[in-house]
């Protein structure tokens, strides 16, 4: 039955990779885009990026965010390499050189932001770079193909989205739900060894798995922020979950710490 559920998952997955690669190839034909090669690209990108860094079909949310930040900084890599343009057009080492150094804050400030925010960063660092290299030799052209190339990224990355939405997202709410039940239940596991001043390595074992499943409960809270605002009452809840789940974890430590400092009691059967 598993391996039946996760075959269906890669068929879907397949699918819905192949739709988005389809559907910006026809809309890049369709509209007589100059290189509709980019909007493919970019479907294929926004759509397999989050599956590979999931092991597997992404949550809902994961190709929408992604392809978000996709297109903010697409944007703001046009903006950048048009301004360069505008201001030095007339030396054209120089505009390449300053065009090196924003590639270069780029990927400085990505490295400062969330990891799940760098993307945009380190996006409009590259796009910048490629703009003026390509029309390094006719200036002129740069307003045109920034167009275009927006135009294209924009397409490929409705292409995704659509794909998405079409064949059934994967939504983590049912992942979280199972999660908070197994870790009510790690919780209580816990306690009963502190207080039954159990083996310390079975403890410290115990402990590391709870702390381990509260931070990837906290992830799993990021991915259903990005699914949908709708989940904005969940979230708040899950937060203090989270919060809740590591005090019951000190508590229980604590409690543990209390049975070892006590001096052990001698009875003397008469």
């Amino acid at each position: 039955m598993g391996h039946f559920s996760i075959s269906h998952l890669h068929l879907r997955f397949a699918i819905k990779l192949a739709t988005a690669i389809v559907l910006a190839l026809f809309i890049g034909f369709h509209f007589q885009l100059e290189t509709p090669r980019w909007a493919v690209l970019t479907a294929a990108i926004v759509a397999s990026g989050p599956a590979f860094a999931a092991g597997g079909e992404p949550y809902s949310g994961a190709i929408r965010y992604r392809g978000m930040l996709r297109i903010i900084g697409t944007f703001i890599g046009c903006i950048a390499a048009l301004t360069i343009i505008i201001l030095l057009i007339r030396a054209p080492f120089l505009m390449l050189m300053v065009c090196c150094l924003w590639a270069g804050f780029c990927t400085w400030v990505s490295s400062l932001v969330k990891v799940e925010n760098s993307y945009a960063w380190g996006l409009a660092g590259y796009t910048a770079l490629i703009i003026i290299i390509t029309i390094h030799t006719d200036p002129m052209l740069a307003p045109q193909f920034a167009v275009e190339r927006c135009s294209e990224i924009v397409i490929g990355i409705v292409s995704a989205i659509v794909a998405d939405l079409l064949f059934s997202p994967r939504s983590i709410k049912k992942e979280i739900d199972l999660e908070l039940d197994n870790l009510l239940i790690e919780q209580y596991r816990l306690m009963q060894l502190c207080v039954a001043h159990g083996d310390s390595e079975v403890v410290d074992k115990a402990w590391g798995s709870l702390v381990r499943r509260t931070s990837a409960l906290e992830g799993m809270r990021g991915n259903l922020i990005m699914e949908s605002s709708r989940w904005a009452k969940v979230n708040q809840r899950l937060k203090a979950i989270n919060t809740l789940s590591l005090t019951l974890i000190t508590q229980a430590c604590e409690t543990y710490l209390i049975q070892n400092s006590r001096p052990e009691i001698v009875t003397n059967d008469y």
